[in-house]
């Protein structure tokens, strides 16, 4: 298991969150489409709703699991 910084565990808690919130537009887009029909605007947005907590998902998973140097102003001397 690779360790992971600060920064990289609070991306993957929000990749995660991303990816329910995908799931959580996908639901009210078929309950919506269902009840009201596809030429409704809050369709339009609940699909962009999906494409876009997806796309931030995947973005944040990418960042999480991201190999990152040490950036850190220490010689090698101090370590």
């Amino acid at each position: 298991m690779k360790k992971r910084k600060l920064g990289q565990k609070v991306s993957l808690f929000f990749a995660i969150f991303c990816y329910v919130m995908a799931l959580v537009s996908i639901i009210f887009s078929f309950i919506w489409k269902g009840d009201h029909g596809t030429q409704d605007p809050i369709y339009a947005s609940a699909l962009a709703s999906i494409f876009f907590f997806a796309c931030c998902g995947v973005v944040l998973q990418t960042i999480a699991n991201t190999n990152l140097p040490d950036m850190s102003f220490q010689s090698d001397s101090d370590r």
